[in-house]
């Protein structure tokens, strides 16, 4: 038997620097005179994560048992150091269960050797390495190389089954101990460079400029022919101790004289030159031979990672110190932020309370009061304090069932009827139309296209029948000799004096006058145009006679009708000369009223302008129309979305018309209007559709 002198070197890193010593190794020597030198050299590199605050202390106790447990314990070599895992594995889990409010739990990867004469035993539990240089190549010792389940480390709640070897090794054979922090380290080129130095030294200074891990340590071991003893570098080799208050760096005196220790007055500038040596070797003869490299154990971390990474007990004050500000920081800045939100939240509630109260007062004022302007003044504070609560809460229910009661209210006091029954009759494609309705049959004159079409009515009057339309006359049709021109308006003819059957009179630009009649069909109607005549814009028959509006010659034509048609030159309808220019439409009921774009309403009677006041303000109003059959009348306020009812007596406000809720259409774009005799219907013109709805006046 060839008893070895054993070369020790500790690599130890925290937070990516170089520690003068770790704390998680020990080398016990026995002295050869003592009953436990057959038990040879016990090295011990234990890998412990979890709470830094006991954690040396815990290292301590778990090395104490294991050294304890192994020189006491009988038997082989091997069978002790595996009862002396399995010893230190029961002090963890009772540890752990002492800890139930601690953060994590406390794991432990070991790999504990034992250096007897020239046989090394290993035995290691969870992620930890041994790789020893043989002259037939590296010998890699891992419970990694089990396939069949991931390593299970010290302290977990299940049994573990320790990784165990014996190998004879020759005089300098070298040796690495890396704990867990080495996977994904284990480049097969970094190590076979390393471990071909000749001193441990060296290998650890070759490992620790690859080496990328914050965290991480190692153990180079070289075993020399001679005596057996430790050489150790400058840390201290740790025996077995009692337990001392957390922190305590001082360690009580060996039961047996440990070797290789440097001596405690070594200058620093000696260790410097040293440490600067190893790791810059200068003048080197040779480079070392890289030995044969088969496969590592696996590299990369097993699936289920039992544990978290250690922290370093140096520098924790600062470490706990940052997650404190990771931790709390974010906490406080959302406290002090939900405060400020609730705070926020109850005065933004409050608002909304005054809100609702404000708007619930307003309208029950409105309902209290007579007076209309008083009443209008109400509403307006309530729609304002309701406009405010909604800002809050824009979805809420009792906003809602104020709303309708401020609507309500607001129809009562504004007479507003919204027509909640529409029928679409036709479809409208934007052009300037002229409408008129007679019985069944309903008449439109497209102005851009200068078409006159006719579409018939169903029974119930709610759509026009299908495949109706008819072309009834267009521009550049020649009717009784004559061409069409631009189509101007249309209006109704009764049967009479100027033709015996009734029908749809058509007037151009020109000053001609078409009518289709059941009887002959198309017919030209001979007019007396006036040499005055200038831009016609509204044809109305009344009483037989033909009115005609002309803005640009400033007055209204009236034609008297005669057997052969409207022969006799016009007559101004005005008794004096009146100022009509941009005048936007007229209507006849025996007088005449005649409708502004600015909002002025006028009448006249036998062709003097009458007094005639107005109870409501328009804002471009577009469309007039009453008939001597009407009692009211009607104008398309399209600037206000409406369509107003006046008495016609006195001009005072009787109703205004709107769209009921879910119709699709827009009193904006009202063209023109027409209302039968009975005042039972009401069609609507707009750029896009024809409607009819029910008026329900009475």
């Amino acid at each position: 038997m060839t008893r070895m002198r054993i070369h020790l070197a500790e690599l130890s890193l925290a937070g990516g620097q170089r520690q003068e010593r770790g704390y998680n190794t020990r080398v016990i020597t026995p002295p050869p005179d003592s009953e436990d030198a057959a038990k040879g050299s016990l090295i011990m590199l234990l890998d412990l994560s979890g709470p830094p605050r006991h954690r040396r202390r815990y290292l301590r106790q778990l090395m104490n048992t294991i050294q304890s447990t192994y020189y006491t314990t009988p038997g082989t070599i091997l069978s002790a150091l595996v009862h002396a895992l399995r010893m230190a594995h029961h002090d963890l889990r009772a540890i752990n269960a002492s800890l139930e409010g601690e953060e994590d739990r406390y794991l432990c990867h070991i790999a504990c050797l034992v250096v007897q004469e020239d046989e090394v035993f290993v035995a290691q539990a969870g992620a930890t390495t041994v790789a020893v240089l043989l002259p037939t190549g590296i010998r890699w010792l891992s419970p990694l190389q089990d396939e069949t389940e991931d390593p299970v480390p010290l302290g977990m709640d299940r049994d573990i089954r320790p990784h165990t070897a014996r190998l004879l090794v020759p005089p300098d054979t070298m040796m690495l101990v890396l704990d867990s922090g080495w996977l994904g380290q284990m480049d097969p080129d970094l190590f076979r460079r390393a471990i071909a130095h000749p001193t441990p030294d060296e290998v650890l200074a070759e490992l620790a400029q690859a080496v990328d891990v914050a965290y991480v340590s190692a153990l180079a071991i070289k075993l020399e022919e001679g005596e057996e003893e430790v050489e150790a570098p400058p840390a201290e080799v740790y025996t077995v101790i009692e337990e001392g208050e957390e922190g305590e760096e001082e360690e009580e005196e060996a039961p047996w004289e440990e070797e290789g220790v440097a001596e405690e007055g070594e200058p620093l500038l000696n260790r410097l030159r040293a440490l600067v040596t190893r790791l810059l070797p200068r003048g080197r003869a040779e480079e070392p031979v890289s030995p044969p490299m088969p496969e590592p154990p696996p590299i990369e971390r097993p699936s289920l990672w039992p544990f978290r990474r250690r922290e370093t007990g140096r520098g924790r004050g600062w470490r706990r110190t940052i997650w404190l500000l990771i931790v709390i920081l974010p906490l406080l800045i959302i406290l002090a932020t939900t405060a400020v939100w609730w705070r926020q939240g109850q005065q933004e509630e409050a608002r909304y309370r005054a809100a609702i109260e404000q708007a619930r007062l307003a309208l029950q004022n409105a309902e209290a009061t007579d007076d209309r302007e008083t009443v209008r003044g109400y509403l307006q504070q309530a729609e304002k304090a309701l406009q405010v609560a909604a800002q809050i809460h824009p979805k809420a229910a009792e906003i809602d069932r104020l709303r309708l009661e401020l609507r309500d209210r607001r129809f009562a006091v504004e007479q507003i009827k919204p027509l909640y029954l529409m029928w679409h009759l036709v479809d409208w494609n934007g052009a300037e139309g002229r409408l008129w309705v007679q019985g069944d049959q309903v008449y439109l004159l497209d102005r851009r296209e200068d078409v006159l079409y006719r579409y018939t009515l169903e029974d119930t009057g709610e759509a026009v029948k299908e495949g109706s339309r008819e072309r009834l006359m267009g521009r550049g049709d020649v009717i009784g000799g004559k061409t069409v021109g631009d189509l101007v308006d249309i209006a109704w003819l009764p049967a009479g004096m100027v033709s015996p059957a009734s029908g749809i009179l058509a007037l151009d630009g020109a000053g001609a006058l078409f009518l289709h009649e059941s009887i002959h069909g198309l017919v030209d109607i001979p007019l007396a145009r006036p040499d005055t005549w200038r831009s016609p814009q509204r044809l109305i028959v009344y009483a037989g006679r033909v009115y005609v509006l002309d803005p640009q010659a400033g007055t209204v034509f009236r034609f008297l009708p005669s057997p052969q048609g409207y022969t006799q030159p016009p007559e101004s309808y005005f008794a004096t000369p009146m100022n009509i220019a941009g005048v936007q439409d007229m209507a006849i009921d025996g007088r005449v009223y005649l409708l502004f774009p600015d909002g002025r309403l006028l009448r006249f009677l036998s062709g003097n302008q009458e007094s005639f006041n107005v109870d409501t303000a328009f804002s471009n109003p577009v469309a007039l129309y009453t008939t001597d059959q009407l009692k009211h009348l009607y104008v398309a306020d399209a600037g206000n979305r409406r369509i107003v009812v006046l008495n016609k007596d006195d001009g005072s406000f009787v109703a205004q018309l709107i769209p009921g809720e879910g119709f699709d259409v827009d009193f904006g774009n009202v063209q023109t209007i027409f209302v039968t005799d009975d005042e039972a219907f009401i069609y609507i013109l707009t750029s896009r559709a024809l409607w009819r709805a029910p008026l329900g006046l009475q």
